[in-house]
């Protein structure tokens, strides 16, 4: 990885670095593990309220300070909870990096927030289960995909259990979550050896404050153990239905390159086959996708559309139909074709400190930082074979591997779990 820059700090912190010197910019990225996934049914929602709180006040900085420290050097700081971790990620010059260096030390400073920030940040989050209600159908399924002993939890939380929200509670995730040993920063963009160095230097200052072990990924329960239970129909009055097959993918059977080329080919680009059949020949719907989703060490194959419900059973047969092809035969001429639209997509990625980022940001995450090697990547895009992506689509397309989620009108449909039951024979 020689445009990777990896370093493991004594406190258990990591920092990667990935210059790219022809461009103006400089990005930070914290990547810290927790999230909805390690969260049981008393604390769910407090990731996302600790990510709230962290523009309410950080390190001794109320909101105030904050904003006019980023005002200083003209950012923003953007921030997201996702199911495995929290994100902070702020894009600057380089002559501002020492300031937007201070800033991201202040998470470790383990300042507790005031009841009065507390009770006001609830509100907010309120205000977004009002909005948000329960998500979608897409949400509700990811939630179960990640299910593990603990449970699954929406990463809002309820209403209630966010009101019973604790201090102390808060205070414990906050020292759970903010440790290095929790904690990764990637700097991609514009930066010197020097500030590469000064970098180490003040992250390696940093103290874990808690005896509290790292967090760590459980299986999700039925990993690549799926029947129809695993199933997920919910039963609407509409005109249309939304359609989620996914399929558990085993890192340990099936490379990631060779499975972002299988999504890619089967509903990943304009160019794919259910794209090209159910779209552009057929008409049938508006929009298909096929993507690879992760939730830290463990990933899946989706495949998403919506139709009309008079046409569900019919595109259903037909996907099914399709994918079963899939374990048949795979085109070499198409790998080949697929191989210019990744090197070019890679030589890209050099360009875009955010795609950069956050590629070494999900690769730390997942626990394989190698992954986001571009440079091995394009060597295995290029030693990829047409027989090494069948045995992919052989693997990857079984039902064990399979959930199924639909939301559709029963009126309009009936029952779909016979005609599912065999549509997962065909696999």
């Amino acid at each position: 990885m020689s445009a990777i820059h990896e370093h493991v700090l004594q406190n258990g912190m990591t920092l990667l670095c990935w210059p790219q010197c022809h461009l103006h910019g400089l990005e930070f990225g914290l990547y810290l593990k927790g999230g909805p996934l390690y969260e049981t049914e008393e604390t769910q929602g407090i990731s996302n309220l600790l990510e709230h709180l962290c523009f309410r006040g950080l390190g001794g900085l109320n909101r105030e300070g904050l904003l006019r420290e980023l005002n200083r050097f003209g950012t923003n700081l953007d921030a997201a909870t996702y199911a495995e971790g929290l994100v902070f990620r702020l894009k600057c010059l380089p002559r501002f990096f020492d300031a937007a260096l201070e800033y991201f030390l202040r998470f470790f400073a383990n300042v507790a927030w005031t009841p009065e920030q507390i009770a006001a940040e609830k509100q907010v989050v309120l205000r977004q289960l009002e909005a948000d209600g329960d998500g979608d159908l897409f949400d509700r399924a990811a939630c179960d995909f990640r299910k593990t002993e603990n449970g699954a939890f929406p990463p809002l939380g309820t209403p209630e259990r966010l009101m019973a929200l604790t201090e102390a509670d808060i205070q414990l995730w906050q020292e759970m979550i903010f440790q290095p040993q929790n904690a990764c920063l990637v700097m991609t963009g514009n930066f010197s050896d020097g500030m590469e160095l000064a970098a180490i230097e003040a992250l390696s200052e940093l103290r874990n404050t808690t005896a509290q072990p790292p967090f760590t990924q459980s299986l999700p329960i039925g990993f690549c153990m799926r029947d129809e239970q695993s199933d997920l129909l919910e039963e609407v009055e509409s005109d249309f239905a939304s359609v989620q097959l996914a399929f558990d993918v085993d890192s340990e059977q099936v490379y990631p390159v060779a499975a972002e080329v299988l999504s890619t080919i089967t509903a990943g680009n304009d160019d794919s086959m259910l794209f090209q059949a159910l779209r552009e020949e057929q008409a049938l719907v508006a929009e298909i996708e096929s993507q690879i989703s992760r939730v830290g060490q463990f990933s899946r194959l989706v495949i998403r559309y919506d139709v009309r419900s008079v046409w569900l059973k019919d595109t259903l047969t037909k996907v099914f139909a399709y994918l079963h092809r899939l374990t048949m035969y795979v085109r070499p001429a198409r790998l080949n074709q697929l191989r210019t639209q990744f090197t070019t997509n890679n030589a890209m990625l050099t360009d875009d400190t955010a795609a950069l980022n956050d590629r070494l940001g999900w690769a730390w995450m997942s626990g394989d930082t190698a992954q986001a090697d571009l440079d091995a990547a394009a060597a295995q895009y290029n030693e990829l074979t047409a027989e090494e992506l069948l045995d992919a689509a052989q693997t990857v397309f079984r039902p064990e591997n399979l959930s199924i989620a639909v939301q559709y009108d029963p009126e309009a449909v009936g029952d779909l779990r016979p005609m599912l039951q065999k549509l997962r024979e065909m696999l």
